[in-house]
């Protein structure tokens, strides 16, 4: 029989609402995870959005403080879904009284505070996953997959895109997004590690990047921006892959696109976040690309999908690929799983900004820069 396990949240915005969705929805899976969420404890400054959230996920308890939902005994799971600059303390606070930790991407505003939440969190020994949703859409488990079993060969190269058009909005004020402090970087930290993480996860560690950044929009709100509002970079793996990862909030007619390709010596990958249950392969040098629909039984979480027969499962949505998120991580708190390397730890939290970090770097110096990686014993 499952177990419940009380569930505080800080920060119920739009990132907050898909996870408290999530947290809902996952009681309701085929195979249900050990450890059943009971939403306890909401925390956030924005009184309209912690009622809102509240009321329609059904938060127990709300209120402007997330010590409180840190420190209520009734919770054993933290999930930090705030600005970036609030992921160090109160994670840490959660970590340190034993309470399992789920946090977004990036880990933190820079890697030196990712590391050390990363160093600090595992110390404690609870469980901990940095929210790198892309691991959880079947399409790019799948490329993972095949990947790994060396159907398309050595990887030579990597590309990816991550386009939206949000920072064009006529009239947008200035949101903790493009403020530096809180954020550490703009389209770079947002958009990028989300794609950085997936070239780790793919093809392998990044050791140097070359990188340039643009701010579009130098003021909002009487404010300096001091983020970047675009960047495009060169990387280079460890095993000695090339790739290319760009984004942008100023790609004007782009909602939300992102496009990620792998190429190997026998054969490629094709996965574009707008056909979310597709991947296009290619299984040689002039074969032309087939595309294939990963809801098929025996491909990466079917058992979430409503069967549909013989011919595979209907396709799922974004929100879906969060309730697979947050089963991974009931399991891995349960002690009946692991976090890695199917998820993303903390210490992927922190690799993925040091090469944030490295292309910030590369963007000011307008040189190569090496990405280099502190043990956590450091």
């Amino acid at each position: 029989m499952a177990e419940p396990i009380g569930v505080g949240m800080l920060g119920a915005g739009f990132i907050g609402m898909i996870h408290s969705y999530a947290l809902r929805s996952v009681t309701l899976a085929k195979t249900r995870p050990p450890l059943l969420p009971e939403l306890v404890a909401l925390a956030d400054l924005n009184a309209g959005a912690r009622e809102r959230c509240a009321e329609r996920f059904g938060w127990s308890e709300t209120g402007d403080d997330w010590h409180a939902a840190v420190q209520d005994p009734r919770v054993g799971l933290f999930v930090n879904s705030a600005p970036n600059h609030l992921h160090l303390e109160p994670s840490l606070a959660a970590a340190r009284l034993g309470k399992h930790v789920l946090c977004e991407k990036p880990l933190a505003p820079d890697a030196g505070t990712a590391f050390q939440l990363w160093r600090e969190t595992a110390r404690t020994g609870v469980a901990h996953q940095c929210a790198f949703i892309f691991r959880f859409i079947p399409a790019l488990r799948l490329a993972r997959e095949i990947v790994q079993s060396g159907q398309i060969g050595e990887v030579l190269q990597f590309r990816s895109s991550y386009l939206m058009s949000t920072a064009l909005e006529p009239g947008q004020p200035m949101s903790w997004r493009f403020d530096r402090a809180v954020a550490g970087s703009g389209a770079i930290g947002d958009l990028g590690a989300h794609h950085i993480d997936q070239a780790r996860c793919l093809v392998g560690d990044i050791e140097a990047v070359s990188a340039l950044g643009k701010t579009q929009v130098p003021e909002r709100g009487g404010r300096r921006v001091e983020v970047d509002d675009a960047f495009v970079s060169i990387v280079r793996f460890r095993n000695g892959a090339i790739g290319s990862i760009e984004g942008s909030r100023i790609a004007c007619g782009y909602g939300h696109t992102g496009r990620i390709q792998v190429d190997g010596t026998k054969g490629s990958l094709k996965f574009d976040v707008e056909r979310l249950n597709e991947l296009d392969i290619a299984d040689g040098v002039n074969s032309g690309f087939r595309t294939i629909q990963a809801i098929r039984a025996g491909h990466p979480f079917a058992d979430f999908m409503f069967d549909a027969g013989i011919q595979g499962s209907h396709p799922i949505g974004w929100a879906e690929c969060f309730v697979h998120q947050m089963h991974h991580f009931l399991t891995a708190a349960a002690g009946q799983g692991s976090v890695a390397p199917l998820a993303g730890t903390f210490e992927d939290g922190y690799r993925a900004a040091e090469v944030c970090d490295a292309m910030v770097r590369s963007w000011r110096s307008g040189q190569l820069e090496a990405v280099r990686y502190r043990s956590i014993d450091d």
